[in-house]
């Protein structure tokens, strides 16, 4: 039986570079879609209890391993979009989580 995964996004999002947001989501999403990403939920950050960090968004992906969630970040069509990514958000954090 395979253990499934959970990625785990916290992020702020860039309020000064909403193109290069759209520009990764419609590019990295088909390569977590390819990897075997069902999406969870995307949430809207409504308050914070424990933390000084501000999250405007968290977003949970069900994958069918750790390795195929590394397997994205490490790939050479993922690494194209850093630049746009690090436009895109001032602050993010993504995890793991096994079920």
């Amino acid at each position: 039986m395979s253990e499934k995964s959970l990625m785990i996004v916290n992020a702020v999002l860039n309020p000064n570079e909403k193109e290069a947001f759209t520009y990764y989501s419609e590019h990295s999403s088909p390569l977590f879609k390819n990897a075997g990403a069902k999406p969870v939920g995307k949430y809207k950050v409504a308050q914070n209890i424990v933390g000084n960090k501000k999250f405007h968004v968290v977003v949970v992906m069900e994958f069918p391993s750790n390795q195929a969630i590394i397997d994205v970040f490490e790939s050479e069509a993922y690494k194209k979009l850093l630049p746009f990514r690090d436009k895109a958000f001032t602050e993010l954090e993504v995890f793991i989580g096994n079920q």
